[in-house]
């Protein structure tokens, strides 16, 4: 028997062009160029032996050769260009408040001078809001360190290793001038030059291959029908205004597959949906586009197949047999063969392995395969012959910030053994793939929903996407009967009609409604909602018609904005629990902090049960104290739970193994080197570990002295937490940067008083 194993890597961004301005609002396209975009080829290049499917989205495409042929800037790169000393306040709290947005753990903290500006912009931040200035306001040197730095660092280490005069910069790490700063922000956009290239040398040269999305990267069954939303889950709630413009989701498939073909002189054979959606309607407009295959995941496939996808403790399917394979949607159109990604492998890579050793999680890597491998020989699984594929599907950008080195010795490792697991284990092309199946088995029935749960909920589920999806419907109706004129008269629709209508495009992308909602938090939230209204804004203007003053007004609200910085306030008062892992009373936590934690900064989404259902904060005079209450259906078969507090900037961590089946547990608080790694020589020495108290009964809870930590003359405490049960995912809160707490200071007894 031959298993075939596909990865497909998914490289999006959504169009920050602000149709107002006329510039990039953000820098993600420009940034991930730099790091992930322009690297991945050159690093699967190196092992021949593993061939991939990459994915690139349209508006992602037009958006690099904009910066490249055109010299098109983002705000933040045209900050980034102006003197430090010309630099207006307005400038100087910009640079403050954003360019440190970076995973701090792997991209801000191994370069000194970057984690000491980082750890002392909230004092700049206040010192800029007052007029005269004041203690820990920065200079010049410290804009220009800030600027150079935060660009330097988005750089795959390939890229600053290779080239003199960035791997100097690297090691120089502070100090830096104009002139070397310039430097830097000019090679940025040499690295970008590279992308398209390295791309079809993966496709020409190298034995890849390339897919695509529809152009702006829209929900194509929104689209089509946005009361899909119905059969994907029933009972949805929808907004009050129907969505139905076919003709849309058919241009949004047209535009992105000429894009691709002007770029790389062909027809992509796949199209990977925005967000793995698919629904009947859907499937049949692909087909009908020339498309030779699509893909989803495996959540799909078990709503095709009426039954659940069963996992053993390791999480290989039980019956891997009717998983593993792709199958044929008949439409009237002609059948399109489906991928079903593996969910738990997928995830592995983009949520997990960042935090193992990369050997380990190249060997659990290779482990799952070789266990799937060996279940499908088995009994009636092996009768069938070279029909077997494996579909691993991720976000190819975001997971590698994760990693310390941006993933490079993970996938070294990785790639250079899973070389060794052929001729029976092959790693090909989704395209490949196919060719080598004699016979694709008729799918049951298309389903309709994303790769997300199952269901379109992130995107139409929520007060504010109802809101986005009636401005929208609006427009377009509008549009519609505009155009609706010259059809009529048999005469071609004009010009200003046509840009009316790529605006609305644009706003009809996934990404706006990613945001909106409590799924996910950016703090450039602000900016996503920007965008979406502004599409919409200029496409009236291009109809000629006055834009409705609801477009100027927001759709995150402020308050829900500050709310989700990761910002504990302070607690309404003392508290002073009793440490015995039992809520004893309602009124003992009652006047603390809860958090619950809800996915952060990053663009990943993982399905599934959280296993930290909220924690308390709160103080006395001398304590800190935490509560930590774990999710039920999380944790009702675990036998050990690793629970973590890691104060970065104190060098200090809190460390515990829950066993919830009989309310026991061990910890430690323990030193931590600069590195981030436990030292050695100290691991096992508790710092003061006879004042630090810890119980464990239905809840966690924790007191740990002021003095423990060396915070009483702090004004907030930086933390992250951690969470896993062996050999299932782990989580991080936040999920980006640090929760920051308050303080007590020196007039909380006060302040108090007044409230």
């Amino acid at each position: 028997m031959k298993l075939r194993v596909c990865f497909l890597w998914h490289m999006h961004q959504p169009y920050y062009k602000d149709p107002e301005t006329g510039s990039y609002i953000l820098p993600w396209v420009r940034l991930h160029a730099i790091k992930d975009y322009a690297a991945l080829p050159v690093i699967f290049r190196r092992y021949r032996g593993v061939r991939h499917t990459v994915n690139l989205v349209p508006s992602l495409l037009v958006q690099v050769r904009d910066y490249v042929e055109n010299g098109a800037e983002d705000v933040f790169l045209s900050v980034s260009r102006k003197n430090a000393l010309d630099l207006t306040k307005a400038e100087n709290e910009f640079l403050l408040r954003n360019f440190f947005s970076a995973y701090a753990p792997t991209m801000i903290l191994p370069q000194p001078r970057y984690a000491d500006l980082f750890r002392g912009h909230e004092a700049a931040l206040r010192s800029l809001g007052r007029n005269n200035g004041g203690p820990g306001g920065y200079g010049a040197s410290e804009y220009t360190d800030l600027a150079t730095l935060f660009n330097l660092t988005w750089f795959h280490p390939l890229f600053r290793e290779e080239d003199p005069e960035l791997s100097r910069l690297w090691r120089k790490g502070s100090g830096f001038t104009e002139r070397e700063k310039h430097y830097v922000l000019d090679h940025q956009i040499e690295v970008m030059g590279r992308v398209i290239d390295e791309y079809r040398k993966l496709s020409v040269e190298d034995g890849g291959e390339l897919s695509s999305s529809p152009m702006y990267h829209p929900i194509l069954p929104l689209l089509i029908d946005n009361r899909s939303a119905l059969d994907a889950f029933p009972g949805a709630a929808l907004p009050g205004l129907p969505f139905s413009w076919p003709e849309d989701a058919r241009i949004q498939l047209e535009q992105g597959r000429g894009v691709f073909r002007d770029l790389f002189g062909s027809d992509p054979a796949g199209l990977w949906p925005s967000e793995g959606s698919i629904s009947p309607a859907a499937i049949e407009m692909a087909t009908g586009a020339g498309f030779r295959w699509t893909a989803t995941d495996e959540i799909l496939l078990a709503r095709a197949f009426g039954k659940p996808v069963k996992r053993d403790p390791e999480g290989i399917p039980i019956e891997p047999d009717w998983i593993y394979r792709p199958y044929a949607a008949v439409t009237k159109s002609g059948p399109l063969p489906i991928f079903f990604r593996d969910h738990h492998l997928s995830d592995l890579i983009g949520f997990e392995y960042s935090r193992w050793d990369a050997h380990d999680a190249v060997n659990n890597f290779i482990h799952n395969i070789k266990q799937i491998y060996t279940r499908l020989s088995s009994g009636k699984s092996g009768s069938s012959k070279n029909e077997y594929v494996i579909p691993v599907i991720l976000d190819g950008e975001n997971a590698w910030e994760y990693f310390h080195d941006s993933g490079v010795e993970f996938l070294n490792i990785l790639l250079s053994k899973l070389e060794q697991l052929r001729p029976n284990i092959e790693f090909v092309t989704l395209s490949d793939a196919l060719d080598g199946i004699k016979e694709i088995r008729e799918l049951p029935s298309i389903p309709t929903g994303s790769w997300i749960d199952g269901t379109f909920h992130i995107w139409i589920g929520h007060p504010e996407d109802h809101a986005a999806w009636e401005m929208l419907s609006r427009a377009r109706t509008l549009l519609e009967s505009k155009s609706r004129v010259y059809a009529k008269e048999e005469n071609a629709v004009p010009p200003h009609l046509q840009k009316a209508k790529e605006y609305l495009m644009v706003a009809e992308g996934s990404d706006w409604c990613w945001w909106y909602g409590d799924d996910h938090f950016t703090p450039h939230g602000p900016e996503f909602d920007r965008l979406f209204r502004h599409n919409i804004k200029a496409a009236y203007k291009a109809m000629g018609i006055m834009p409705p003053d609801s477009l100027d007004i927001p759709i995150i609200k402020t308050e829900k904005t500050v709310q989700d910085k990761n910002v504990i306030p302070a607690p309404g008062s003392y508290i002073q629990p009793r440490i015995d892992g039992v809520v004893t009373s309602y009124f003992e936590w009652n006047s603390s902090r809860k958090v619950v934690p809800a996915p952060g900064f990053g663009t990943m989404h993982r399905a599934g049960h959280i296993v930290l259902s909220c924690f308390y904060y709160g103080f006395s005079v001398d304590e800190i104290f935490f509560r930590f209450d774990l999710d039920k259906v999380a944790v009702e078969n675990a036998h050990e739970i690793e629970l973590e507090i890691l104060f970065q900037e104190k060098a200090v961590k809190f460390s515990s193994i829950l066993d919830p089946m009989n309310s026991r547990f061990t910890c430690s608080f323990v030193k931590i080197g600069e590195s981030g790694g436990e030292t050695p020589s100290e691991q096992d020495q508790l710092k003061d570990p006879g004042n630090v108290r810890a119980a464990f009964g239905n809840v966690l809870e924790l007191a740990i002295p002021f003095e423990a930590l060396d915070c009483g003359r702090d004004e907030r405490l930086e933390f992250f937490v951690t969470i896993q049960i062996p050999g299932s995912f782990g989580e991080r809160w936040p999920i980006y940067g640090t929760f920051s707490a308050e303080l007590p200071g020196t007039d909380f007894s006060e302040r108090m008083w007044h409230a």
